[in-house]
């Protein structure tokens, strides 16, 4: 549904939670929240809203609704937003991105904050400490995934983007930090011990699309990737990383251990891991049946 369509909806006169972003008909946000809000009783239904650059305009509106409770932010919103907001927590400050939005009850302001460091990062720890890593994308999701493996002691990060975008050293370490293209990425991927795909390039439906070449596969072998794409929960670099023998982590685990920190920030409540985790599941399985 359209931001304009939600604002005349039936749904604005009742506490409500979303995710903005454009598109997200592909989200499983709105299945895995109602489920834990069901979980724990709360009168609060989460809605997936599709904001196309022309309704950014609306956002405000959204924000002042009475049973306005909180947001999501996905693709391509999450540094844009930021403008809209009366304040931002510390790691939303210092990546520049915002996934989760919190509105205060005093005085109507709402606040950002960043989850997707915290739900990059937790999958990662079973690994240990990373020394050296590459991240295709320099949007939100890359911001959050650089913030966390810097916090953690990575000593070289390779940004790779289509096109060189200065302007992200500004939040980025330049000691860390290096921008490259795609035409770097083979020298990239020689030198890291963690290949991370922040770009939306396999997601449904696109599902048969990869943002690694082929013939630059092998160079995986034996490395960690992760791709944070969830829909579908494997996706062809992931498929392709593992038949290297690649040690992976699929897109589900980021998203659940972000939703689960918005979760607890909005309602102050634990989210029911293994009920949403066998929620999120059984949809992308439906989505699968449905391709």
């Amino acid at each position: 549904m359209l931001l304009s369509e939600f604002l005349d909806s039936e749904f604005v006169a009742k506490p409500f939670v979303c995710v903005l972003g454009y598109p997200v008909s592909h989200s499983r946000s709105p299945a895995i929240h109602n489920a834990a809000l069901a979980c724990h009783g709360i009168p609060v239904k989460y809605h997936a809203v599709a904001c196309p650059p022309a309704e950014f305009h609306l956002i405000p509106g959204l924000f002042a609704l009475p049973g306005f409770k909180g947001a999501n932010v996905t693709i391509p919103l999450k540094e844009k937003i930021v403008s809209l907001l009366d304040a931002l927590e510390e790691t939303a400050r210092r990546v520049g991105a915002v996934n989760t939005i919190v509105p205060d009850t005093r005085d109507g302001h709402v606040k950002g904050y960043n989850t997707d460091v915290y739900g990059f990062m937790k999958p990662l720890e079973r690994f240990g400490n990373i020394a050296s890593a590459t991240i295709l994308g320099t949007g939100g999701a890359a911001r959050a995934a650089t913030a966390g493996l810097i916090e953690s002691g990575c000593k070289s990060i390779y940004l790779v983007s289509r096109t060189y975008r200065v302007h992200e050293m500004a939040t980025m370490n330049p000691d860390v930090v290096r921008l490259v293209t795609y035409d770097d990425l083979e020298q990239a991927l020689r030198g890291s011990d963690l290949l991370v795909n922040t770009t939306p390039v396999g997601m449904h439906p696109a599902r048969d699309r990869s943002p690694v070449q082929e013939r630059l596969v092998p160079l995986l072998k034996h490395k960690i990737f992760y791709d944070i794409v969830y829909n579908p929960a494997e996706t062809k670099l992931l498929q392709q990383a593992r038949s290297e023998g690649a040690k992976v982590i699929g897109g589900l685990e980021m998203f659940l251990h972000q939703a689960a920190r918005s979760f607890e920030l909005w309602f102050g409540k634990a989210m029911p891991m293994e009920l949403v985790r066998d929620v999120v599941i059984a949809s992308l399985d439906e989505n699968e049946a449905t391709a």
